[in-house]
């Protein structure tokens, strides 16, 4: 199984809900709910105990509790309203995958309800244990241009 690319099964709607790519694309359908949602309960469920989320300008978030820290500064001083597309999901192992997608949407900054274009592209790595999907590391950046 090592290497075996599903990016083309994750487009393809004819995925047995029992498929490795169908229960990492649902992982991924489930972070996006509740980002958006701004549930913190929510996307600390879908991560590892021994997490890791790679922020930019913040330092790393190692482990479930820093991580929920994380989320909880982050929907203090915004709101999102993103969608993700997955670009490619790869299954290293029966345990081990990767996920690489793209997001867009909206930033809302809660301090002074500006909104703002929100653009980046993510790479998450997931762990399976107890049968289930859960992230394991998280890294994501801007592809907007700075404002000069």
């Amino acid at each position: 199984i090592a290497g075996l690319s599903l990016a083309a099964q994750a487009q393809s709607p004819q995925q047995p809900p029992s498929s490795p790519a169908h229960q990492i694309e649902e992982v991924l359908k489930s972070y996006e709910r509740s980002l958006n949602a701004s549930d913190v309960a929510g996307v600390v469920q879908l991560y590892t105990d021994d997490a890791v989320l790679l922020a930019p300008e913040a330092p790393s978030a190692v482990g479930i509790e820093a991580v929920r820290n994380a989320y909880t500064g982050i929907f203090q001083a915004i709101a999102i309203n993103i969608t993700f597309e997955i670009a490619e999901v790869k299954l290293l192992s029966p345990e081990w995958a990767f996920l690489r997608s793209n997001s867009k949407g909206v930033v809302k900054i809660l301090a002074n309800g500006a909104q703002v274009p929100g653009s980046s592209q993510e790479l998450f790595v997931l762990h399976k244990s107890q049968g289930r999907w859960k992230i394991a590391r998280y890294s994501f950046s801007s592809v907007l241009q700075p404002a000069k």
